[in-house]
């Protein structure tokens, strides 16, 4: 489908609008969502899990690759190698918890849990899941590798993130993980991160839809809205995967707990 108008569309946007609408909106308790991406899947999960945690949910993070240790120290860690491990951490009142299987010394990060682990859990009525499914070495754009991501098959939505201060810039390793597996995607040498680029990434089931089940949610998240000279390129990418093929988007900045625009 292509042309504006096609699919039922609504936007919000304006100041003062926070992330407490969002997270209560796209996170209900009992079920798992998933982050791939790049450009603040971490920051995201922290922002949504307090968001949730003052709702008087309870919040369980985990990954099936790794996470910084340090970037979720302010939270507790349950150590999980076997489902009823993970089982205790559900039944634990802790507000927020990090399922980790484990600590690699090396590189302090949390080591990823067995996603059949996950896919054979069921959730507490009053709790949600939040899983960080691939890597992006802290680039705020990637193309998924062969081996990513890792989504567990329970997922009932998936949140593929980008960040916008790579928008307008050129496709390389300077900004973006696999860069190269952008450019396949696009069948081109050379290319910058226009709309274009951006909507063809946001779309393709080699790009952020990779893994994503039939039946599991999906959303697009531009992160970093609070850059004023990137929101331009981000509105057209917004209003153009909803319009143009019915993806839910959304324009924030997780560092300032603000929604700027969404689309749905």
């Amino acid at each position: 489908m292509s042309g504006h108008g096609t699919w039922p569309h609504r936007t919000v946007s304006g100041p003062g609008t926070t992330l407490e609408d969002f997270a209560a909106r796209h996170f209900p308790p009992g079920r798992v969502a998933t982050f791939v991406g790049a450009g603040g899947k971490s920051s995201g999960i922290r922002a949504v899990a307090g968001q949730l945690a003052r709702r008087g949910l309870r919040v369980r993070i985990t990954t099936t690759t790794k996470i910084g240790v340090e970037e979720f120290s302010p939270f507790p860690v349950a150590p999980a190698r076997s489902q009823a491990d993970i089982l205790r951490s559900f039944e634990a009142s802790a507000p927020v918890q990090v399922i980790s299987a484990g600590i690699l010394e090396a590189d302090q990060k949390h080591q990823g849990v067995d996603p059949s682990l996950i896919e054979r859990v069921t959730l507490p009525s009053d709790l949600v899941l939040l899983v960080e499914g691939d890597g992006s070495r802290r680039l705020p754009m990637k193309a998924p590798r062969l081996h990513e991501p890792v989504i567990p098959a329970n997922s009932a939505a998936v949140f593929a993130l980008m960040g916008a201060s790579a928008f307008g810039e050129r496709v390389d390793a300077a900004c973006c993980y696999n860069p190269e597996g952008v450019l396949a995607l696009l069948g081109r040498e050379n290319a910058v991160f226009d709309v274009a680029t951006l909507l063809l990434l946001a779309r393709d089931p080699e790009g952020c839809r990779k893994g994503v089940l039939p039946g599991m949610a999906f959303h697009l998240v531009i992160n970093q809205g609070d850059l004023a000279d990137r929101r331009p390129l981000a509105h057209g990418l917004l209003e153009d995967a909803w319009a143009s093929h019915g993806i839910p988007s959304t324009l924030l900045s997780f560092r300032e707990q603000r929604v700027y625009e969404a689309a749905w």
